[in-house]
């Protein structure tokens, strides 16, 4: 053995060495390697190779004429069936050892070399080529015989980093001594025989894969849009080696029981038919106390399942003695729409490997030390007293499948005690409350139809606006959605479609408990063509006639394709739906109904059409009956008048609670390094990414305004005697709690700045444009003090949302993020991250550009540890607090210092543009009155989340 591994090493070097002399590829034999682990998932092109026999032979080209050889047609164009036929596991979906056992039973790691070193890469990926041939070669022998799927599969795959997603998972890779195998010690065996002369093995624990996997896949109408995803997700976490067992469940409630149970059937990608032939298995069956079993579930946590909280106690049982994961299917910019809405948002961690879900190490929890007190209390007390018992509370670490989360949250399983994930913590007793007041969500006014498409295009990507503009010309289903994004968006993925979905433009207009897949409808479907309240109608606007039109003749196409005929065009389909009778208009009415719709909208020829088949959409003569029986309706006009009485008084509206999203930046610091020899230093920017949260406040005319959620907290405010270039009125030091507030990412913009100053006027006027240098997207300057409240005023007028200045020590609270040197970059500040006068240096640092003006917000991508951006320069940003010489006696709560003198000065922050870097430290203040207006003064925004009392 050892002979031959010798052998192997210089022969994937060499080959490695002639590829780089021969092809100019830069690889080396690691690299080599992971190339050689990858092709075993490339699937070959069986239609470009030579036919064989059974034999092997290859066959001649001549028997290609017989018309009884041929293979199968090639099909260039997916067929799809508008509304669904009964759901088809898919046949390109891999298969994992798991799968092929009988009720789950578990599939042995056999490999007893570790998997990251070459020799072993090597020769399992020579046996697993040889099985994938295998495999397909006894694909394509049975695929004439095989049915062809309704809606098949683009042929990009579903996940896109495999390899990096494998490589994210070594740090699953540890081995430990097994309970059950021993294996001969040879050294221990040779030092006996040496020292007793007794020829007798000595053996060990053989080493194995300390962690076992459950793939635990959620059965709902949504999993057919994840199923290839769910499929690659298994082959990879099957064939990486990080387990020592794979067993795959689908977890379900059965389709007949009168109570909710939920039970797991083995093989996840089985049918419901031979399911229901299988004995169901009880979820206790997955109980590991050894914490040597993890569950992974897959789901978008969309379903009943989730919303009746039935899934959660399932949960808590799992997390309270191993470790539990969900692999939460949406991105994460979605996770607020789905049930994970219900929990709190926090962070996790573990110090040790294998930790159960429930004793992970938790932050952001609200009002922690009320938790830390339920954990302390006696179990005795509880048993005893009910009403003192501590609400169960469920943890749950969440993942995506993409690499850099996946490695951090396999870094969380084996304990490195560095890193943190994301998660929800529910409290078990407060989900079942809202599942009996049936109050999905936090209240408020409905919105309207504007509101939903304004807010979707302000913060969906283009990929998804693509697809809505699209669906918005058809009936919406599952095999639908497929289609458009086949024939129209071939780049959009799941998350894409997710994106729509959840988007609050769609709704299910369908029953978890129908067979079909999802159907959706769009808001105000109900309503007359041509209302206001149409969702429909408004994308359509933004979509040109041509691809409506477009549309409409491939999905009529297809589906007349599926009929038997051969129609070209939508107006042949409308015919051909009015003379065939029930026989075709029974599938094809909803595209009819919704392409007379479209034709409607886009208005001269196309109306003209619409009104020529308006039969179609509803047998309407006089006399006529509907299918049921009962007479057709007649369509009357009349006239509804309403009358309003119109108040002084009228209380404002109040916003809800705004639902938080996650948001990716780059977080730049500032680090200096010793040149060579020590003669010298030099300043290096480093830049991570990082995640925050925020809510968006929409507002007319596509204008958004980005709130950053700034967590609670305590901070030492002022600057130390020994930071350069430091200011008395920065002194004493002291401490200050800061409760969680939203402030703006930016300062206010030029474009958000004419959109509010033109709303109602309170108490003063506002120029629409009172910048010296002008732009959009640069920061409004030139206003007041008293300017920057009317603004405030104005905006929470509309929005119903508390808006206002921040006070000054919120604002040197958010501008650190938690660092406590001159500036959130660091000890020095650089042109390249800040805009302000670069023919000044600071702290030894570097000269820069002096631009002599104000730059786009978010001009340099970066922001702080927090999501702001601009803290230092650009302009000076307006605060509450009168100015005071000193913080002798500052208030320690956050609050805003005032004093009587409404009319005195007021206080600046952050430097600008205009000044010198120690203008722009994170404790200089500058002192003005409130009403300059200088080209260097602006203002950033705040608001207070509601608190309940």
């Amino acid at each position: 053995m050892e002979a031959s591994q010798q052998q192997r090493r210089p022969t994937i070097g060499q080959s490695a060495q002639r590829l780089r002399q021969q092809l100019g590829l830069d690889l080396d034999a690691l690299d080599l390697a992971d190339a050689f682990w990858l092709a075993q998932f490339i699937e070959s092109d069986m239609s470009s190779a030579a036919p064989t026999t059974a034999s092997g032979q290859d066959t001649p080209a001549s028997s290609t004429d017989d018309p009884s050889t041929d293979p199968a047609p090639r099909r260039d164009k997916p067929e799809v069936n508008l509304y669904a036929e009964p759901r088809q596991t898919p046949a390109a979906a891999p298969t994992s050892d798991a799968d092929n056992l009988e009720d789950g039973t578990e599939t042995e790691d056999t490999e007893t070399e570790d998997t990251e070193t070459e020799d072993t890469e090597t020769e399992d990926t020579e046996t697993e080529d040889t099985e994938t041939e295998d495999t397909e070669t006894e694909d394509t022998e049975t695929e004439d015989t095989s049915p062809t799927p309704p809606f098949p599969a683009p042929a990009a795959p579903a996940l896109r980093t495999r390899l990096e997603l494998g490589r994210s998972l070594r740090p699953l890779m540890r081995k430990v001594p097994s309970r059950l195998r021993q294996e001969l010690d040879e050294a221990a065996t040779v030092k006996q025989i040496a020292e007793t002369g007794l020829w007798i093995p000595v053996v060990r624990p053989e080493a194995e894969r300390w962690l076992e996997l459950d793939f635990v896949v959620e059965d709902s109408k949504t999993t057919v849009i994840w199923e290839r995803t769910i499929a690659e997700l298994e082959q990879l976490m099957a064939y990486q080696g990080a387990f020592r067992t794979l067993r795959t469940w689908r977890l379900a409630l059965p389709e007949s029981a009168s109570a909710p149970e939920i039970q797991l059937f083995p093989r996840w990608r089985d049918s419901r038919e031979k399911h229901a032939a299988q004995r169901p298995r009880s979820p206790r069956e997955l109980l590991d106390p050894s914490r040597r079993r993890l569950v992974l579930l897959l789901t978008d946590c969309t379903s009943s399942l989730w919303w009746r909280g039935i899934i959660q106690d399932i949960l808590w049982s799992w997390a309270e003695v191993q470790p539990v994961s969900i692999m939460q299917l949406f991105p994460e910019r979605l996770w607020t729409r789905t049930a994970l809405s219900m929990g709190h948002i926090v962070r996790l961690g573990a110090t040790a490997p294998g930790v159960p879900s429930a004793r992970l190490d938790v932050t952001g929890l609200p009002q922690p030390q009320l938790w830390d007190l339920e954990d302390e209390m006696d179990p005795e007390e509880t048993e005893t007293d009910p009403v003192a018992a501590p609400d169960r509370r469920l943890v749950l670490p969440i993942v995506t499948p993409n690499p850099q989360p996946l490695k951090r949250w396999a870094q969380v399983i084996a304990g490195s005690g560095h890193e943190e994930i994301p998660g929800r913590v529910f409290e078990l007793s407060w989900v079942q409350q809202m599942v009996q007041e049936q109050v999905p969500d936090s209240g408020g006014h409905p919105r309207t139809a504007r509101q939903r498409v304004a807010q979707f295009r302000a913060t969906a990507s283009d990929l998804a606006q693509q697809l809505a503009g699209y669906m918005a010309a058809t009936p919406v289903s599952l095999p639908v959605i497929d289609l458009l994004r086949d024939e129209f968006v071939p780049d959009a993925r799941q998350d894409h479609v997710a994106e729509v979905l959840l988007s609050g433009l769609l709704q299910r207009c369908d029953a978890d408990e129908e067979p079909d897949p999802c159907r959706y409808q769009f808001f105000g479907d109900d309503e007359p063509a041509g209302a206001a309240q149409r969702v429909r109608d408004l994308l359509l606007d933004s979509v040109p006639m041509r691809q409506s039109r477009q549309v409409l003749e491939q999905l009529s196409q297809r589906m007349t394709d599926r009929a038997g005929n051969s129609l070209k065009s939508f107006e042949a389909f409308l015919a051909a739906v009015e003379e065939s009778g029930a026989d075709l208009s029974a599938a094809a009415l909803p595209l009819a109904q919704v392409g007379l719709d479209v034709l409607h909208r886009l208005g001269g020829p196309h109306a003209a059409l619409a009104r020529r088949y308006e039969t179609v959409r509803q047998d309407t003569g006089p006399g006529r009956r509907t299918s049921s029986g009962s007479p057709a309706l007649q369509t009357e006009e009349f006239t509804v008048v309403t009358f309003e009485v119109e108040s002084d008084n009228v209380p404002p509206e109040v916003a809800p609670t705004p639902a938080l999203e996650s948001f990716d930046f780059t977080v730049a610091t500032i680090q200096s390094r010793q040149t060579w020899f020590g003669l010298g230093k030099k300043w290096v920017i480093h830049r991570q990414e990082q995640q925050g949260y925020r809510f968006l406040e929409l507002l007319p005319g596509d204008i958004t305004l980005e709130m950053v959620a700034i967590p609670e907290g305590s901070f030492v405010m002022g600057s130390p005697d020994d930071e350069p270039e430091r200011r008395d009125n920065e002194s004493p030091q002291h401490e200050v709690t800061v409760p969680s507030f939203f402030m703006g990412r930016y300062p206010v913009t030029q474009a958000q700045w004419r959109l509010v100053a033109a709303m109602p006027q309170l108490e003063r006027e506002l120029k629409p444009d009172p910048s010296h240098f002008k732009g959009d997207n640069r920061p409004v300057e030139q206003v007041s003090w008293y300017d920057a409240m009317e603004f405030c005023a104005r905006l929470s007028a509309h929005t119903g949302r508390e808006y206002r200045l921040p006070s000054e020590a919120e604002w040197e609270y958010a501008c650190r993020a938690g660092t406590t040197t001159p500036f959130h970059f660091g000890e020095m500040i650089t042109t390249e991250v800040a805009n302000y006068d670069g023919n000044s240096t600071y702290n030894g640092g570097p000269k820069g550009d002096n631009r002599g003006e104000t730059t786009p917000v978010g001009h340099f991508g970066i922001a702080n540890a927090w999501g702001l951006s601009d803290m230092h320069g650009n302009v000076w940003e307006w605060c509450l607090d009168h100015w005071h010489n000193n913080y002798g006696k500052a208030p320690t709560d956050g609050s805003a210092w005032l004093s009587e003198d409404e009319g005195s000065t007021r206080v600046l922050r952050g430097g600008s543009w205009l000044d010198v870097p120690r203008h722009c430290r994170s404790a200089s203040r500058y002192p003005d009155t409130p009403r300059n207006d200088g080209s260097d003064d602006g203002f950033r925004l705040v608001s207070v989340a509601p608190r309940t009392l």
